[in-house]
Order: C-alpha cells, then sequence, then structure tokens
C-alpha cells in the first residue's frame, strides 16, 4: 500500500510518503510562508525525488485537527480535492495523537497554542500498542485546569507542541517529573501520521471533515457583538 500523507495544522508543513513498513520520502519545514504557497510544490518534489505518480497512490492521510483553523482547511482541501480526482479513500488523524506517535513509550500530553489563554490538549500512553492509547480525551483547556488534571499521574509526562512555552514553565512548579521534549520531536511529523493512517478507518474524500475543538476566534467575536448588539 503507497500512503500519501500531507500535515499543515500548525507552523510546520511536512509531507511524507510510505510504501507498506518503509518510508519512502519526507519533507517538511517551519518557515512563515503560507503553507497554501509551500504544500503542492512540497509533493509534487516528493513524488518526482521518489519516482512516483500521484496515481500510483492507495491511500491519502491528513491530519484533520485540532491547530490553526487556516492550516488544517489547507490540508483538509488538498487532500480532499485529490481524493476525489484519483478516487482515493481517506484517513483523518487527530493532530495530537500524531504528536503522541513521535514517542515510543511512556505518558505523552500534547499541547497546541489554542490563542484565549487556553491550550488544545489530550494525555496519552505510548508502547502499549501499534498507536498511542488516548487516557485524557483531546480539549480546550486553559494551563491551570490541564496541570490540575495531570497531578494524579506520578510518573515523568513528555509535553511536546507549540504550546509548550505556555505550559512547561508551569508543570515544573506542580507536578512530579514533567519532560520538555527535544526539537526534533516536538512538532507533528507527517512519517508518524502516515504510520497512524495505516490503522486508521478511512472514509471517501468528501465525508472527510476537520476536527475543531472549539469555535474560532472569529466566531466567537462574531457572537460576542451580536450579544452586545442584542
Amino acid at each position: 500500500m503507497l500512503v500519501l500523507a500531507i500535515d499543515t495544522t500548525t507552523s510546520v508543513c511536512s509531507v511524507a510518503l510510505a510504501e507498506d513498513d518503509r518510508l519512502v520520502g519526507e519533507i517538511a519545514t517551519n518557515l512563515p510562508r503560507t503553507h497554501s504557497q509551500r504544500l503542492m510544490p512540497m509533493v509534487e518534489t516528493l513524488f518526482a525525488e521518489t519516482a512516483t505518480k500521484p496515481e500510483d497512490l492507495d491511500l491519502l492521510a491528513v491530519t484533520r485537527g485540532p491547530g490553526s483553523f487556516t492550516g488544517l482547511r489547507i490540508g483538509i482541501a488538498t487532500v480532499k480535492g485529490m481524493g476525489l480526482a484519483l478516487d482515493l479513500p481517506v484517513a483523518g488523524v487527530s493532530t495530537l495523537q500524531v504528536l503522541a506517535h513521535n514517542f515510543s513509550q511512556g505518558l505523552v500530553c500534547p499541547v497546541l497554542n489554542a490563542r484565549l489563554d487556553q491550550v488544545y490538549t489530550a494525555l496519552y500512553r505510548s508502547g502499549t500498542g501499534p498507536v498511542p492509547e488516548n487516557i485524557i480525551p483531546e480539549h480546550p483547556a486553559s494551563v491551570e485546569d490541564l496541570l490540575a488534571e495531570l497531578r494524579e499521574y506520578k510518573e515523568p509526562i513528555w509535553f511536546c507542541g507549540d504550546g509548550v512555552d505556555l505550559v512547561y514553565p508551569a508543570a515544573v512548579q506542580v507536578l512530579t517529573t514533567p519532560v520538555r521534549a527535544p526539537f526534533h520531536l516536538n512538532r507533528p511529523r507527517a512519517a508518524a501520521l502516515v504510520d497512524l493512517a495505516r490503522q486508521a478507518p478511512t472514509c471517501s474524500a468528501d465525508a472527510l471533515t476537520p476536527l475543531y475543538l472549539r469555535d474560532s476566534q472569529a466566531e466567537i467575536q462574531l457572537r460576542q457583538r451580536e450579544k452586545n448588539e442584542a
């Protein structure tokens, strides 16, 4: 099975190609240019470097959120378009689970900056099976509320994701053994996504939907404005 994976949910844009149990290639950037400018050139480069054609693919994979509203829409729209054009099934995987899959064992707490003094987060245990085991479901939380949830765990907890700078300074004050992930494990990787996608449920391209754990800032502001006007 030949799988193309795309992740655009954070500042990192990455693509990966895997055939059966072999990672064929992976390209990633963490640059200020928008994902809409660099995603398709990265996919085309990956195809060219691996002598692969879109028609060779058997499955498409994408991180479906949580994350940047604009970023995840770019990734999902791209995969939906390719899936419809090529008549391929797609697998949508949580960004938080992809982050947790960077670790081979132990407790992992991915945190993504959700703004409004919150993070998107969950708690996983890696090493108990082929995919990280979800212990605390995905949800938005303040740093204070998240750390209150984690206090009962007396073993090391890895923190990763673009919300680490918000959480880790407070975590070292209240948790037994928080561990900050090194930078090579601190961002979603399309290689982790492609591995999870091989074991994930699939759907048709037109049935793929983003995972929003909270309304966008624009939607929140609109409701507040409507409430004030009323």
